[in-house]
């Protein structure tokens, strides 16, 4: 639906000069044969906070209060719990008690060589006895752990065997909750004693004894607790902005990447970053290079007086330590990476740590771009839907495109047609495009007001018939900074960008 306007020629003239500000459509009767058409194509701006709407993941672009642009990523790329470090034991196999005092391993080989346990409390464990013996009569039994106490009392516990005909006789006893109750030991070990009365107070040997348990789950535990090699593999950055960014040069001033380690675990931890190698969206790739990357990190742990409190450590690849000015320059798109978490890096096992049943450690990284430096044919893209009227018997049109530029950059600007499969149809200005100065600079370094231009192009049914298809324009705005010989660096704004405003005039014949 459009409005039908006759008017006289001043009126005419002012109208059709201001056509691209029209929101509707407006005919304009030029006589009894002919009439003209004025339709508003594109109204878009290209600009940092679109950019950033386009971001996605765990990326976003920040603006502080003075409109400065930054692009951070922050994400958890691992953690681990106490479980990592000391999974529950199954009650699979039970401890044997061979003779009336038995000292048995705590755990089983593989873990006896990794682990020297000083001190463990028990959590939510039940255990029981059992066995067989071949005295015909009753036998009571008293049963002591040695290195198990619980608020200064020593684990003992008794009970009956009561004799039966069928020889041997068998039994079990019913389940003990543990619960709170603590081993000290110097050895990774605990000591079974007991003693065997029959009925007629003749002190006997069972013929066999054992310890079952549900599950041996521990509270806390203390002493050397095993080196622990933690892989993490993966992609930690995919920043979308870049992806509109389709060549050229940003010589970043000052981005960093920062690894934090919130530990729990009263155990020491480095991250040791084996490879960091970043791929740019032209598909280059960079290794981050800094001592640290092969050295490792170390990261702070809580102390024993420290018990269930968390130790947080930044650390920080920056210009001064690394290559990561390079590597951004590249317009990185993904980290691929392989770090390892080190548990007790330097394997000494006569240092004492702890772990509990809430502890934990998370490995974070964050990447800090400020958009603080100077550009060199950077392509800023963006695509906009277009919509022409299908109307029969024109003869001649005419776009009237106004551009803006906010960068204190040059931009040249073009514009592709495209059709519904992306392909080109056709190109809105000729040559490489439109040459846009830059913005000037007021005395913050910052620009106000953008340059401006206003660009007429006449169509001949041949031409208008060429891109009437097209339902999206492809915009581009190459950019070069203000005195980029002199390696000037400026910051991007948040209100930078490229405005374009389109529209058209239509000579359409009467039926």
């Amino acid at each position: 639906m459009f409005n039908k306007i006759y008017i006289k020629a001043p009126l005419l003239i002012l109208l059709i000069i201001n056509f691209i500000g029209c929101t509707d459509k407006y005919e304009i009767g030029l006589s009894d044969s002919e009439y003209e058409l004025a339709i508003p194509l594109v109204n878009s701006k290209v600009s940092m906070k679109r950019l950033g709407n386009l971001v996605k993941g765990n990326t976003t672009i920040k603006f502080d209060p003075n409109g400065k642009v930054t692009v951070f990523y922050n994400g958890e790329v691992l953690r681990k719990n106490s479980a990592a470090i000391f999974p529950p034991l199954p009650g699979i196999e039970p401890f044997i008690i061979s003779d009336r005092v038995t000292n048995v391993k705590l755990l089983p080989p593989d873990q006896d060589l990794r682990y020297s346990i000083k001190k463990a409390v028990f959590k939510d464990t039940k255990i029981n006895f059992s066995g067989e013996t071949s005295i015909k009569q009753d036998v009571n039994v008293k049963m002591k752990i040695l290195e198990l106490s619980k608020n200064g009392k020593a684990f003992e516990t008794d009970f009956t065997i009561k004799y039966n005909i069928n020889a041997p006789t068998k039994f079990q006893t019913q389940d003990i909750l543990i619960d709170g109750w603590v081993i000290l030991t110097e050895t990774n070990s605990m000591t079974f004693q007991y003693e065997a009365t029959a009925a007629d107070g003749t002190k006997i040997t069972l013929d066999k004894a054992f310890m079952n348990y549900d599950l041996i789950k521990f509270s806390y535990l203390e002493g050397y607790l095993g080196y622990h090699d933690f892989p993490i593999d993966g992609n930690i950055i995919d920043i979308g902005l870049f992806n509109s960014w389709k060549s050229g040069s940003f010589n970043f001033e000052d981005p960093k990447i920062t690894l934090s380690v919130v530990n729990a675990f009263g155990l020491p931890v480095r991250s040791k970053v084996n490879k960091m190698e970043l791929t740019s969206i032209t598909g280059n790739t960079v290794n981050l290079q800094s001592p640290f990357v092969t050295s490792g990190i170390d990261f702070l742990f809580p102390g024993f007086n420290e018990i269930g409190q968390t130790k947080t450590t930044f650390f920080g690849f920056d210009r001064n330590n690394s290559n990561i000015r390079e590597v951004f320059n590249e317009k990185t798109k993904k980290i691929s990476y392989n770090i390892s978490a080190l548990i007790n890096p330097s394997r000494d096992t006569s240092s004492r740590g702890f772990i509990t049943d809430q502890s934990f450690f998370v490995v974070n990284v964050a990447a800090e771009v400020p958009l603080h430096g100077s550009v060199n044919q950077l392509i800023v893209q963006d695509t906009v839907d277009v919509e022409f009227e299908l109307i029969d018997n024109i003869y001649e049109a005419e776009l009237k495109m106004i551009i803006d530029n906010d960068f204190p950059a040059q931009a040249i600007v073009q514009g592709h047609f495209l059709d519904d499969m992306g392909n080109v149809i056709d190109q809105l200005f000729e040559g490489e495009g439109l040459v846009l100065s830059p913005a000037p600079l007021g005395s913050n370094d910052k620009t106000t007001v953008p340059t401006t231009k206003t660009i007429f192009k006449k169509l001949d049914k041949t031409q208008y018939d060429k891109i009437v298809d097209a339902s999206k324009l492809a915009i581009f705005g190459y950019l070069n900074s203000t005195d980029s010989d002199k390696n000037r660096s400026l910051w991007i704004y948040d209100t930078y960008g490229i405005d374009l405003k389109i529209g058209a005039k239509l000579k359409i014949k009467k039926d």
